[in-house]
């Protein structure tokens, strides 16, 4: 595994601590040196669950490990002893693992109660949500049994985890769909189902697995094994949603028609809305707006897992009217899937690979139909910045580029940060998701327009005093480049998007004047390209006849 600041991915005992922590009576011990502990706060602040974390760290300190002491056997009796949970999942830290321990024997010397299970979640090999997903499934297999099929109508929502992005919520607007269909809900799991509940996942009609990233394999492995069919669409935007209700009911009718059980019907839209009146979704219409006509014009750059990256490209395009400027993934095991979902919204470029084409080694950055692969977070900056999309959507760490870029920014995937486990309902899925992902995108692009107008028009006569007369903002830089972003192009951590490692061009006061003049709209485009031309040119300040000259070479 490669250690970095910031990472996409958690690591494997991380992806372990969601399963455990979502499911009842299920509790996780990490057999890890001090220090490596940190996924307990990471719950702990960002889940907003009054329960601690189910998750408990065995230490191994440099004591233990000079004597050949070994602590696990006593930190699973005393888990035990305090929680009597059912399950126990072990498994080892990126540092203890390199021990080689047999962990299955020293578990077994415990001599609990409860059933113990040692997870192989190699950090070497798997991240978060491999190691996640690769729980999950084991479980499935191990609990499922067979079972005869509900008499009514019934699903299983499979996927759903703790620290997931914006699930609960997700599983909230889920919930209200089944209850409008008259749809039963069987279990939903990993989040808040027990062990007794997984032994009872066959007995629904239909899984329902939205996520790519976690509980797709449960659910094959279900149909495969007990012959239960899989929804595995994920309903992002009011299209989607339309064609996953229709696809629900016929799935669910055909197996009525099987087991000769009760009709599904497709109640009218309305029953949808959070009235029961309205449409369900106000963004067709929104969408047709003065407001958002204009988005026509715009273009975005999405990042993140599969599931939202997918989903996201085709609700800006397919919805708002938005251009992709591009797109991309940190998941290169999925990055074949979500090339081949997204052929005909990415731009063409003209090295494009096939959606099957291999992958470069890990780490470095790699286009896979045009979709950019890679899990360093300044290779995508570095994306960013070349393209100045007009909007990005991204993860939390594209949030932090996007700023020093001077660029809006909405999170649509996870890695997170508090913010965006908020305690209102705020679901990505469904019709109400398409509403909240649509006023997400309006308010973070037009939030700015107030910066813009002033730019263009000056205080309109609005003028503020303060400082012995002095306007506000008068000492500030006349260029649209904001200081952020200079001083992180100075320190290095962003490079500049057009003349990388030289040094940027002084704008003269008159040039600076007459760069103003240019409409706000394209005068970032125009003052990249002049300064551009500068530094080709071997000139470090850029005067008006240095600007006039770049006007006239690149034909404006």
């Amino acid at each position: 595994m490669r250690l970095a600041l910031w990472m996409y991915e958690g690591t494997a005992h991380h992806g372990v601590g969601r399963i455990a922590n979502s499911m009842q009576k299920v509790h996780a011990v990490f057999h890890a040196p001090q220090g490596d502990d940190y996924v307990n706060p990471i719950f702990t602040m960002l889940e907003r669950t009054p329960a601690f974390p189910q998750m408990t760290t065995s230490v191994v300190s440099g004591r233990d490990l000079a004597q050949g002491t070994i602590r696990l056997p006593e930190t699973l009796r005393q888990v035990e002893a305090k929680l009597h949970p059912d399950l126990i999942i072990v498994c080892a830290s990126c540092s203890t693992i390199l021990l080689q321990e047999d962990l299955e024997v020293v578990a077994a010397n415990a001599h609990t109660q409860a059933e113990v299970l040692v997870y192989d979640a190699n950090p070497y090999r798997m991240a978060e949500v491999l190691s996640a997903d690769g729980l999950f499934t084991q479980l499935t297999k191990r609990y499922a049994r067979p079972q005869p099929l509900t008499a009514r109508p019934s699903v299983n929502i499979i996927g759903p985890a703790s620290l997931g992005f914006h699930v609960r919520t997700d599983l909230i607007c889920l919930r209200r769909i089944m209850q409008t269909l008259g749809v039963q809900v069987n279990v939903i799991a990993p989040l808040g189902a027990s062990l007794a509940d997984m032994a009872r996942l066959p007995a629904a009609w239909l899984n329902i697995a939205p996520y790519r990233e976690l509980g797709r394999k449960a659910a094959v492995y279900l149909e495969e094994q007990f012959g239960t069919p899989a929804l595995y669409d994920a309903p992002i935007g009011v299209q989607p949603t339309l064609a996953w209700l229709r696809r629900l009911v016929e799935m669910l009718n055909d197996v009525g028609a099987r087991v000769d059980g009760p009709a599904v019907d497709l109640p009218p839209l309305t029953a949808f809305s959070l009235d029961g009146m309205s449409a369900p979704s106000g963004v067709p219409w929104f969408a047709r707006t003065a407001d958002m006509d204009s988005f026509s014009s715009k273009n975005a750059f999405v990042f993140g897992d599969a599931t939202h990256t997918v989903g996201i490209v085709k609700f800006l395009h397919d919805e708002l009217g938005m251009d992709i400027a591009g797109a991309g993934t940190y998941l290169a095991h999925e990055a074949g899937w979500v090339a081949e979902q997204l052929v005909g919204y990415l731009p063409p470029t003209a090295d494009q690979e096939s959606p099957t084409a291999d992958r470069t080694a890990h780490g470095q950055p790699s286009s896979v139909g045009g979709l950019l692969v890679t899990d360093r977070f300044q290779d995508v900056a570095a994306r960013i910045a070349e393209l100045q999309p007009s909007l990005v959507c991204g993860t939390q760490m594209e949030r932090h580029s996007c700023r020093k870029l001077d660029i809006p920014c909405i999170v649509i995937a996870p890695p997170t940060h508090i913010e965006n486990h908020l305690l209102g309902y705020r679901p990505m899925l469904g019709f109400d998701g398409a509403d909240v992902i649509a006023d997400e995108v309006y308010t973070t692009t037009t939030l700015g327009l107030e910066k813009h107008l002033i730019d263009l028009f000056g205080d309109a006569g609005l003028e503020y005093e303060e400082n012995g007369g002095q306007e506000i903002g008068q000492d500030t830089p006349a260029l649209d480049t904001p200081p952020s972003q200079e001083n992180a192009v100075a320190s290095g951590a962003l490079p500049h998007p057009l003349t990388p490692k030289a040094q940027t061009p002084t704008w003269t006061p008159d040039a600076q004047a007459m760069l103003k003049k240019v409409p706000f709209f394209v005068r970032g485009r125009v003052q990249r390209n002049v300064e551009k031309y500068a530094t080709e040119q071997g000139v470090s300040d850029i005067t008006v006849d240095v600007l006039q000259a770049a006007k006239e070479a690149l034909g404006g």
